[in-house]
C-alpha cells in the first residue's frame, strides 16, 4: 500500500515537472473537456481574414413561409421510431448547443439555434476542416502550384526522404483519399495515442518526420487526421504561404465570408495549422463552402476550383461500408449527395437534386445528419407534386 502511494506521488511529481510539455497540455485540455466547440479559445491560433467590404449574404425566406418550422414528421433514430415531431424538436433531442441551417436556391429556408450558440459565434468545425483543406489542394492544382495529385509528397518535402522509406512512395492522391497506409490511431480518448499527440502536441512537423507505415501507400482506405496534416504541410511548401493566409486569399475573401475565422496551431513557437480539425467559423460562412461545391467550384462567375475537381468528389475513390470517400469528401452515389463530416456531427451537406446546402454544428451527435437532411428534403419535395 505504502509502495503504491509512493509510486503515485512520484507520478504526480513527474507530471508537474513536465508542465511545459505535451503531457501537461493534454491533462489541462481534458480538464477543460477538450475537444469541444470552444477549442479555438484553448490553443494558439492564426487568423483567417475576410473582406468586410465584400460580404455575400443569403436571402431569407419569410418566417411565415418556412414550413420546416411547423411541419411534423415521423423519424427513425438508430432504429427507434419517434413520431409527430417538428424538425427542431427532433434535432434538439441531441442536447447541448447546436445550429441547423438549410439553404435552397440561395435562400435560407430553415435556421434554428439551440443553447448558447448564436449566429455570430465561431466554433470548432473539427474534421469538416479536412474537406476545406482538400478544396485548397484543388485550388493549388488549378493554379499550377501543385503539378498533379499524383506527385509524390517528397517532391515538396524532400527532407522526408530520410524518414520512413514509404514516404518516397506516398502521393498527394493517397493523402486526399485516406490511403496513406500510416501507422496512426484516430482516438482522442487515450492521451498517449497518435491522435491525442497530434491534437494536443506542440510540434506537428516533428511528429510527421517520426511517422511509420503499416502498409504500402495506395492499398487501402483508413481514415486518419494525419493525412491532412501532411497535406497542409505540402500546401505550405507548394504555395510558399502559411495555411491561414492561403485559405484567406483563396476562399475566405473571394466567397464573401461575413466574419474572420481562425485555425488553431500546434504551438506559438512552431505555428503549424491544425488543418485536419482546427478551423473555427460559423454556420453561415460554412454554408458558402457548400455553395461553392454545389456550383461546381464557381462563385459568382469566377471559377475558384476546377469543375472537374468537384465532379470527382461525387465519384467514390474508396468505399468504406456505406460511406464513399473522394478528395476529402464523403458521398452517396445513389442520390448524388456529398458531405463533409466532423466530430459531434458537424457537417456540410450538398444535395444538388434540389439545390440544397445544409450546415449543422453542435456539441452532441444523436443523428446521421447528412441522411436526415436528404430524407426530410425528399419528403417535402415529393409532397409538392
Amino acid at each position: 500500500m505504502i509502495r503504491n502511494i509512493f509510486q503515485f506521488i512520484l507520478y504526480l511529481l513527474f507530471i508537474i515537472s513536465l508542465s511545459s510539455c505535451i503531457v501537461f497540455r493534454e491533462m489541462h485540455a481534458l480538464v477543460k473537456h477538450a475537444p469541444n466547440l470552444r477549442d479555438g479559445q484553448l490553443f494558439a491560433h492564426d487568423t483567417i481574414y475576410n473582406n468586410p467590404n465584400s460580404v455575400f449574404l443569403f436571402a431569407e425566406q419569410p418566417t411565415n413561409e418556412r414550413i420546416l418550422d411547423t411541419m411534423r414528421f415521423n423519424f427513425n433514430n438508430y432504429g427507434k421510431p419517434i413520431k409527430n415531431k417538428t424538425f427542431a424538436e427532433y434535432t434538439c433531442r441531441d442536447g447541448g448547443a447546436s445550429v441547423f441551417l438549410i439553404i435552397q436556391n440561395d435562400t435560407i429556408i430553415y435556421e434554428h439555434y439551440n443553447g448558447w450558440l448564436n449566429k455570430s459565434d465561431n466554433v470548432n468545425i473539427f474534421s469538416v476542416s479536412k474537406s476545406i483543406t482538400a478544396l485548397l489542394c484543388g485550388i493549388a492544382v488549378k493554379e499550377g502550384k501543385i503539378h498533379s495529385i499524383d506527385d509524390y509528397v517528397t517532391d515538396y518535402i524532400p527532407e522526408l526522404c530520410t524518414a520512413d522509406k514509404h514516404f518516397k512512395r506516398l502521393k498527394i492522391r493517397h493523402l486526399l483519399n485516406m490511403q496513406a497506409g500510416l501507422k496512426f490511431k484516430e482516438n482522442y480518448s487515450n492521451p498517449f495515442c497518435s491522435m491525442a499527440l497530434l491534437y494536443f502536441g506542440h510540434d506537428m512537423i516533428r511528429q510527421i518526420k517520426k511517422l511509420k507505415f503499416k502498409s504500402e501507400p495506395g492499398i487501402q482506405y483508413e481514415y486518419n487526421s494525419m493525412t491532412i496534416a501532411i497535406l497542409s504541410y505540402v500546401l505550405e511548401r507548394a504555395t510558399g504561404k502559411k495555411y491561414a493566409q492561403y485559405l484567406s486569399e483563396k476562399l475566405w475573401k473571394p466567397l464573401g465570408m461575413e466574419t474572420l475565422a481562425t485555425v488553431t496551431l500546434d504551438s506559438k513557437k512552431n505555428r503549424n495549422a491544425k488543418s485536419y480539425g482546427g478551423i473555427n467559423t460559423n454556420a453561415h460562412d460554412l454554408a458558402k463552402i457548400g455553395r461553392l461545391v454545389l456550383n461546381k467550384g464557381n462563385w459568382e462567375g469566377k471559377q475558384i476550383v476546377d469543375s472537374a475537381w468537384v465532379e470527382q468528389i461525387y465519384v467514390p475513390a474508396i468505399k468504406d461500408n456505406n460511406n464513399n470517400y473522394s478528395l476529402g469528401w464523403y458521398n452517396f452515389t445513389t442520390s448524388k449527395t456529398i458531405y463533409a463530416h466532423g466530430l459531434f456531427g458537424q457537417c456540410i451537406v450538398v444535395y444538388p437534386k434540389y439545390n440544397i446546402v445544409a450546415v449543422r454544428l453542435g456539441e452532441n451527435k444523436w443523428n446521421e445528419y447528412e441522411v436526415l437532411v436528404r430524407n426530410i428534403i425528399d419528403q417535402i419535395e415529393n409532397g409538392k407534386h
